[in-house]
């Protein structure tokens, strides 16, 4: 998107252009690929507006273009059952009402995804406040332009009931793995395709990961890697790391080099959009009982791990239970237990600073100078840059206005345990 946003803008079209002239873009303007590369910065806490949620653990986060959805967790004996929206860009809350009146079951440590067109977010599983007694089935989703939930009525062999599963879409299909009622721990896969409706539980070959629940997962390619995770308590020794491979359902273990962390359960992984084959782990509980807050890298082309040190010294407390997603390079850390109390906090670590400036700057130039604009330069924008204008003043009325991406709500607005 980067390298896109560089040709647009050192284009003879925008170079020359009323706008280019008034605000010195020139011929001049370019970029080295090394600016591209991580400079790691110290932590910084968020200072949020809107209707902030509870504080909880045991929840679940994801993000659709600028928004990071937040669902379910366990505080104080109760577990919820409401959703929010944050807005990554203007660092808003927004508490979503549901069209329908309909709101799922509360549960913990569920397991959450998109589907694979980006339109809705799936759920499944995980158990109310009584652990392993309240377990829960069923595959729900949420529409996201009409803020509504439906039970999905699928067919063939539905996985069991159960907490601390992962879950993932790639091409029309969600990949669940493993789990516990409770008691029990698996390692089973099932598949559940997006178009039929129907499970299937797949037999896979390869090196299976040992049964696991609280593990994390990311897609790369064709990949579904598998990192950490583990019984009550995760394993003794190293983070151990696994893919499957999609289309022949093959496990492998990969061997990883370098500062390896220790093997941890409720930890989070966030994968990189520059670069997907690096994936950051935050937090977690490693296998002496003890929290965890170090950043750690996982780079998946060479199979190394190293740490992450601050400078700075200012980091979120250890925590596990937590979530964390990734915008525009920038990891946000949501909530968790850090062992005493649970918390509502937002954390950002930036990986990357001159793309996301560049970014942030041209919104806010075209943004400001819209009137001097032709609406075909407007509409040879990239989609980013679209959507990253009319963050800044929803309100704005262009062509190309996305209107079912933002929410009615941001449109209004100015400005084992399982938890």
């Amino acid at each position: 998107m980067f390298d896109d946003l560089f040709k647009l803008l050192r284009s003879p079209r925008w170079v020359n252009s009323p706008i280019a002239r008034r605000f010195g873009f020139g011929s001049e303007l370019s970029y080295e690929e090394d600016e591209l590369e991580d400079s790691p910065s110290n932590w910084t806490k968020i200072s949020t507006s809107g209707h902030r949620p509870p504080v909880r653990s045991g929840h679940s986060s994801l993000v659709v273009g600028d928004m990071m959805y937040v669902f379910g967790g366990y505080n104080d004996g109760n577990c919820h059952n409401d959703i929010y929206a944050f807005d990554l860009v203007r660092h808003h809350w927004i508490h979503i009402e549901t069209s329908n009146g309909i709101s799922p079951d509360g549960r913990a440590s569920h397991a959450w995804c998109t589907s694979t067109d980006k339109t809705k977010l799936y759920l499944f599983g995980g158990s109310g406040p009584h652990w392993g007694q309240t377990n829960m089935g069923k595959l729900l989703q949420f529409n996201i332009r009409d803020k509504n939930w439906t039970i999905v009525e699928a067919q063939g062999t539905q996985p069991p009931p159960g907490y601390g599963q992962s879950l993932c879409a790639i091409n029309n299909k969600l990949y669940l793995f493993g789990g516990t009622s409770g008691h029990v721990y698996v390692n089973d896969l099932y598949v559940f395709d997006e178009v039929t409706k129907v499970w299937k539980k797949e037999e896979t070959g390869g090196k299976r990961p040992s049964p696991r629940y609280k593990h994390q997962v990311a897609m790369v390619g064709n990949r579904m890697y598998v990192v950490g995770g583990g019984l009550y308590d995760p394993p003794k020794g190293p983070i151990d790391t696994y893919y499957l491979d999609v289309d022949t359902l093959v496990w492998h273990e990969v061997e990883c080099g370098g500062d390896i962390p220790k093997s941890r359960i409720a930890h989070t992984i966030s994968q990189l959009a520059s670069d997907p084959s690096r994936l950051i782990m935050f937090g977690g509980r490693d296998d002496s009982g003890s929290r965890q807050n170090e950043l750690s890298e996982l780079n998946l082309r060479t199979g190394e791990w190293r740490i992450y040190y601050n400078e700075e010294g200012f980091q979120p407390d250890a925590r596990d239970f937590h979530t964390s997603v990734v915008h525009n390079d920038r990891i946000f850390v949501f909530g968790g237990s850090n062992g005493v109390e649970r918390n509502n906090d937002v954390f950002r670590y930036t990986m990357t600073h001159q793309p996301s400036t560049l970014l942030i700057l041209a919104m806010q130039v075209l943004h400001q100078n819209l009137d001097y604009i032709p609406n075909e330069d407007l509409e040879a924008l990239p989609f980013e840059l679209k959507i990253g204008i009319q963050n800044i003043n929803p309100d704005v009325e262009c062509s190309f206005n996305p209107t079912w991406y933002m929410l009615e709500d941001q449109k209004q607005e100015n400005a084992a345990p399982v938890m």
